[in-house]
């Protein structure tokens, strides 16, 4: 253990050039999604300054705007990162390092274009709602941690399995209908919205548009606090479980192989 961590540490120098050279490769991905969805918010904007609505039919527009940006953001950064983490895998394996780092760099890049949105957002916004800054905090950090520790996953199935990125997809289109984007959750809750709840991205989504457009509502909700953390968890011991699985079958297969060289 300790030896791995020193191994680390001498080979973090060539990891950060590493994961420069992958940002930079890929620079693109991030300018062009920062581009269009700060170009939408302007004219959403714009639009909602002009209109002559109330407060609140303007803050409901802007709140599905929002969330909107929000997961086409996340799940842009998921599948970026997830892609690089199954096909730098093997090479960072076999020096004995991790492709981790790569994760962490792509997702805070991605949400920092949230956050930066978000600022946009919350300087000229057209309605009289107070955000709350702590909130967009902890929330901004909770999809930080979601987005490394679901990435991990998606990249180690990736690895597995040949139809992820299909799958991947197919989640996003199902996710789009179940997030509060073309709906949004009123304040009396019904059974199905805390069922809907369930879905830490609805969780994310609806906590990060809530905290910029009306201010600290979801903090109060501790329950769902506690069990997004607990999926967070749940996640972490997959990813453990998954890295273990991966690496058997790596040696696996390419203990096979030498010995048909062999023969």
């Amino acid at each position: 253990m300790i030896d791995n961590i020193l191994l680390y540490i001498k080979l973090f120098p060539s990891l950060i050039k590493f994961t420069k050279h992958r940002i930079i490769d890929t620079w693109k991905w991030f300018a062009i999604l920062l581009i269009v969805e700060l170009v939408l918010v302007l004219i959403a904007l714009i639009i909602l300054s002009f209109i002559e609505i109330e407060d609140l039919s303007k803050a409901r527009w802007l709140y599905r705007i929002f969330a909107m940006i929000t997961f086409a953001t996340m799940f842009a950064t998921i599948f970026k990162s997830f892609k690089e983490y199954s096909q730098d895998y093997l090479i960072t394996k076999s020096f004995q390092s991790t492709p981790l780092i790569i994760t962490v760099a792509n997702t805070l890049i991605g949400s920092s274009i949230c956050c930066i949105l978000s600022i946009i957002t919350l300087l000229f916004k057209p309605v009289n709602f107070d955000a709350s800054f702590i909130a967009f905090i902890v929330f901004y950090i909770m999809m930080i941690l979601f987005i490394i520790f679901i990435s991990v996953t998606l990249g180690l199935l990736d690895i597995i399995y040949k139809n992820m990125t299909m799958i991947f997809w197919l989640a996003v289109v199902i996710n789009f209908f179940i997030v509060p984007i073309i709906f949004i959750p009123s304040a009396n809750e019904n059974l199905m919205i805390q069922l809907l709840k369930l879905n830490p991205l609805f969780y994310l989504i609806d906590g990060l548009a809530t905290s910029t457009i009306y201010g600290v509502v979801n903090m109060y909700n501790i329950s769902y606090h506690i069990y997004f953390i607990l999926i967070i968890v749940t996640i972490g011991a997959i990813n453990f479980m998954l890295m273990r699985y991966v690496a058997h079958s790596k040696y696996k297969y390419s203990s096979n192989i030498i010995a048909t060289k062999n023969k």
